[in-house]
């Protein structure tokens, strides 16, 4: 029989990933308690996100708040919903951005309440999304400034004339 490492109380199956009392993830890797009522130092790993380190990533790259909270699809979406909605329409895209932010705060604070469950940020999907985010911002900025300057420059070639063909 599997106890809850927070409360103690007996589990409802040996495969349990919450507590049915207390809410709790139950982490598959740690020992089963054998005596609840003995009250012995354990280890356990404080499982929390911090919301605004969500809100501040979300704030620098559109969605990264969203893969810190273990979220990857939905950062990616966010990612890509601002993007498409700032080089569209430009205020749409803010919108969708400023409500990144929010989500991602909240959903790490729905996290720390247990009213969602925990996901662990998963690092190698950070170091990913930024790369990728930062290569696309990149190539984009660099269609953009192609795109003014041949917007620019267009008047320009159509002053200069050809020379005046031979005639024979």
């Amino acid at each position: 029989m599997k106890y809850c490492l927070e409360c103690g109380k007996a589990l409802a199956s040996e495969t349990s990933k919450f507590c049915d009392n207390c809410g709790t993830k139950v982490n598959a890797a740690s020992p089963p308690i054998q005596n609840p009522e003995q009250k012995e130092p354990v280890l356990t790993i404080n499982e929390e996100k911090n919301p605004y380190l969500a809100l501040l990533c979300s704030f620098f790259i559109p969605g990264l708040g969203q893969v810190y909270n273990g979220l990857t699809a939905r950062g990616i979406a966010f990612f890509f919903g601002t993007l498409i909605g700032v080089i569209i329409f430009i205020i749409p895209g803010f919108v969708i951005w400023i409500y990144g932010m929010y989500d991602a705060f909240s959903t790490a604070e729905k996290m720390n309440n247990k009213e969602i469950p925990f996901l662990p940020t998963k690092t190698a999907h950070l170091i990913i999304f930024i790369i990728l985010a930062i290569f696309i911002i990149a190539i984009v900025a660099f269609i953009i400034f192609i795109t003014v300057l041949s917007v620019m420059f267009a008047p320009l070639a159509h002053q200069i004339t050809p020379a005046p063909a031979l005639i024979k």
